[in-house]
């Protein structure tokens, strides 16, 4: 955890200075965010031997981060972030006779980069993120029996995952003051790694194939 703080401080340190200017103008620089949002997240289960998949009930969570956005040309940003997000699904258990809430909690390391024209407000946002799972449990939703054995699963799933981001997102003012900015942005995560580490299994003994994805709305402000 603390080489995600390390690369995420050393970017901004580096990069601290950057602008782009017009003349004497600066027209963009460096700009420090934070944000929050609803995350609406599912996963995807394929089976590993058919290839046959589907998804589970989407689970609604929460998604609070900081970011760094840099300008490396006109228009074009490289944006690292370092986020919280609360990822999982909603599924049927048989054994258990109702729905359960898989909670999984993660820190995400997303570098991304931002087309932005200038003075327009909208951008779009594109890049890998890298995930890093801190909790997960199981909940029973609905009434509850007592024979279900809620808690951690944490043992049940891959500490890493990685992931593709795509989003769009509109910024205002953005008249070029160079003053702060609020804005909303709504991404979209698809999970490009098999997370599963036993949690899900068929009869014959083999494992599904598990991705997280996930559809955010934040609010944003940058200085």
């Amino acid at each position: 955890m603390k080489k995600l703080f390390v690369v995420l401080f050393s970017l901004a340190t580096t990069v601290g200075f950057s602008q782009i200017r017009n003349g004497n103008t600066i027209i963009e620089r460096t700009r420090v965010g934070v944000y929050g949002g609803l995350s609406v997240a599912n996963q995807v289960t394929i089976d590993p031997v058919y290839g046959d998949g589907y998804s589970d009930n989407a689970k609604a969570g929460f998604i609070g981060g900081v970011s760094v956005s840099v300008p490396i040309s006109y228009g074009w940003f490289v944006q690292p972030e370092l986020s919280y997000t609360g990822m999982g699904t909603n599924y049927y258990d048989d054994n258990y006779g109702g729905n359960v809430n898989l909670n999984l909690d993660y820190i995400n390391l997303p570098i991304l980069f931002r087309y932005s024209q200038p003075f327009t407000g909208l951008g779009v946002l594109f890049g890998p993120q890298y995930s890093y799972l801190v909790s997960a449990n199981t909940i029973p939703s609905g009434s509850a029996k007592a024979d279900f054995q809620k808690g951690s699963v944490i043992d049940d799933y891959k500490k890493s995952d990685l992931s593709g981001v795509v989003g769009l997102e509109y910024y205002f003012p953005n008249d070029g003051s160079g003053g702060t900015q609020f804005g909303l942005s709504a991404r979209y995560q698809f999970g490009l790694l098999n997370v599963n580490n036993g949690g899900v299994t068929y009869d014959d003994g083999s494992w599904a194939k598990l991705h997280n994805n996930a559809f955010f709305i934040t609010a944003g402000i940058r200085f």
